[in-house]
């Protein structure tokens, strides 16, 4: 058992040393981000309460004998009270957190709590399956990446509209993007067993998918970088207008080309 467990958890520990790597010019206190994790981890009995109201709701979906089944199951039973899981979680731990001060710190703590959810679906899924070696690679390659990135799409939105971006269009994107990758994800993947004849484009399909994720996960980051360093950089001083050059002098204003005498 010992053995499953450290096979689920490596997928996580090395994308989560990694978010850690990507902030290292003021990188977050790591009780934080081990508390960050242990809301994730949390999101997913969350989960299994909003299941059980749609279940009773009659509003939950769990059919794979079919596309449309595979469809709605993906977003009923997976994406949607998943990832509302995610986020009730993520805007609780940020909501009082004194350390939330950077646009990328949102990424950063989305990610820790999006990986608290995939290490316990993981050690869940592992526990669960007979050959569990297999089980783990896949899902290290695909599962926990995708729960990874699809937070990292969470944080982004979030830390947008925390900094000033009050636009409904941004409030909406918070939920809506990471319910949508989600969605596509995993109906994607049930698809797989409706379908066989199809594994072939299906699987090219969900390579795909995980591509453009990784690429706008990426993007993402490396934008929020870019709005945290215009953050740090004072600006520039009256008259100076070329940043390579040292402040004039106080009260040089020798700016007519005379010589000086």
């Amino acid at each position: 058992m010992i053995l499953v467990i450290i096979t689920a958890l490596i997928p996580v520990l090395i994308l989560g040393w990694w978010i850690y790597k990507k902030d290292s010019q003021r990188p977050e206190p790591l009780r934080m981000l081990y508390k960050a994790f242990l809301y994730g981890v949390g999101s997913t009995f969350v989960t299994l309460v909003i299941t059980s109201f749609m279940s009773m709701a009659g509003v939950m979906i769990y059919d794979l004998g079919s596309f449309a089944g595979a469809v709605g199951t993906a977003l009923f039973a997976a994406a949607l009270p998943e990832e509302i899981s995610k986020l009730l979680m993520l805007w609780l731990f940020l909501r009082n957190n004194p350390y939330y001060d950077e646009y990328l710190d949102g990424i950063v703590y989305a990610a820790c709590v999006g990986l608290g959810f995939a290490a316990t679906e993981n050690v869940m899924y592992l526990l669960q399956s007979p050959d569990w070696v297999g089980t783990g690679i896949m899902r290290g390659l695909t599962a926990v990446p995708a729960h990874f990135a699809i937070a990292c799409a969470m944080g982004y939105f979030f830390s947008k509209r925390h900094f000033g971006d009050r636009s409904t269009i941004t409030a909406v994107c918070v939920l809506a993007v990471p319910v949508i990758i989600h969605w596509v994800y995993d109906a994607l993947a049930f698809s797989e067993g409706v379908y066989p004849a199809l594994s072939v484009v299906i699987n090219g399909l969900f390579v795909l998918l995980i591509w453009l994720v990784y690429r706008g996960t990426m993007r993402r980051i490396n934008t929020m970088q870019q709005l945290d360093q215009a953050r740090m950089t004072p600006p520039p001083l009256p008259g100076n207008n070329d940043p390579s050059l040292p402040p004039p002098f106080p009260g040089d204003s020798n700016n007519n080309n005379t010589p000086l005498a």
